[in-house]
């Protein structure tokens, strides 16, 4: 018997960062993505998809994407979709289709079972009042093939967010074999104990350049009696982070060459891309961002550069220069400015005095 287990998926929420057109078309993509998920469970013959929280961010979820993920639903009555709440569904946006979404389940703040013969799918959504309580109440069977849902951080696990927490320890020797956690964004698994492991399947889709590298699901595989998973990439489109050193280059067309044969290389042309550009820059090196920026976007879904390089000025060298740039240098070298602010002042000034834009 085969389950999906997904979470954080985000559905329609909206997608900053990049330009208008593109952002929607990345939040029709990830509702795309939703639907493409159920039909990998149809062809693949997936009893349940547990939905391991996080399926919308929020209240805020058009009319229309809401009706396309019910309809995805009622279409599908041969998959469930098992759900838990996580820390951004501040409220059931199925709650008038509670009477008609037959197969859609919804776990709430006590532990709740359902049953696919011998595999038990158990599940609790946590809040402030039970996130220390519950463990005394999971009462699970050692010969079934248990799987347990939640959705919050494991103790110890870093996060920008805050959702409830989930103790490890106090889920050993539970007869769990499967805990399908959502809230962390990536694929992450570990041990509970020497019968059961942990795994975050991570979001389904990026959304931002906090969610970088492959995304998908886990496929979780019951056959002959023991539990087996399987992280399965699906993601319409990767998310990358380049770092480039521009110390050894003297000039943008040189830089602009590496960066582009670099990325072609290691992404697709469908990828979002950030670049981030470091190291020290040569005095007579002015950083054109937007023509780089430009050039890569021709080539590449969406690309964004981000300029962290440092002039590399040493006020020694201008110390007997007499020439307007010389005394330009010195000038703000001498001056109570911090260094940031004295770098962004030469490069402005040198460009200036070349004759460049600013």
């Amino acid at each position: 018997m085969k389950f999906i287990h997904t979470a954080d998926l985000h559905l329609d929420s909206k997608i900053e960062g990049i330009p208008t057109e593109k952002s929607k078309l990345r939040r029709e993509e990830i509702l795309r993505t939703f639907e493409r998920l159920v039909n990998f469970a149809t062809d693949n013959q997936v009893k349940a998809i547990i939905i391991a929280g996080d399926m919308f961010d929020g209240a805020k979820i058009t009319i229309k994407a809401k009706e396309r993920v019910v309809q995805c639903i009622k279409n599908h009555p041969n998959i469930d979709f098992l759900y838990v709440s996580g820390n951004h569904d501040k409220t059931n946006v199925f709650c008038d289709e509670n009477n008609t979404l037959k197969n859609f389940i919804t776990f709430n703040d006590e532990w709740k079972s359902v049953r696919y013969q011998d595999v038990c799918i158990t599940g609790v959504a946590l809040n402030g009042l039970n996130q220390n309580t519950i463990y005394d109440t999971l009462k699970l069977d050692e010969n079934d093939i248990n799987i347990v849902v939640m959705h919050g951080q494991i103790i110890g696990y870093k996060s920008q967010e805050k959702a409830e927490t989930i103790s490890i320890p106090n889920l050993k020797d539970k007869n769990i074999d499967y805990l399908a956690l959502g809230h962390i964004h990536s694929y992450a698994d570990g041990a509970i104990d020497n019968r059961g492991k942990y795994a975050y399947s991570g979001c389904l889709d990026g959304r931002g350049f906090d969610e970088l590298g492959e995304k998908g699901f886990v496929l979780i595989d019951t056959e002959n009696n023991a539990l087996q998973t399987t992280f399965v990439p699906f993601s319409s489109r990767i998310l990358y982070e380049f770092d480039f050193n521009v110390e050894d280059f003297s000039s943008n067309y040189d830089l602009s060459e590496k960066i582009v044969n670099d990325l072609q290389a290691n992404a697709k042309e469908n990828s979002l891309i950030k670049v981030v550009l470091k190291g020290g820059r040569k005095l007579d090196f002015f950083l054109d961002v937007f023509s780089l920026e430009k050039r890569l976007n021709e080539k590449f879904f969406f690309v964004k550069v981000v300029d962290k390089t440092e002039l590399k000025v040493c006020a020694d060298d201008y110390a007997f220069d007499k020439s307007v740039k010389g005394e330009f240098v010195r000038a703000v070298w001498e001056s109570d400015l911090s260094d940031e602010e004295k770098n962004k002042i030469i490069t402005c000034g040198l460009s200036a005095l070349k004759g460049e834009e600013i």
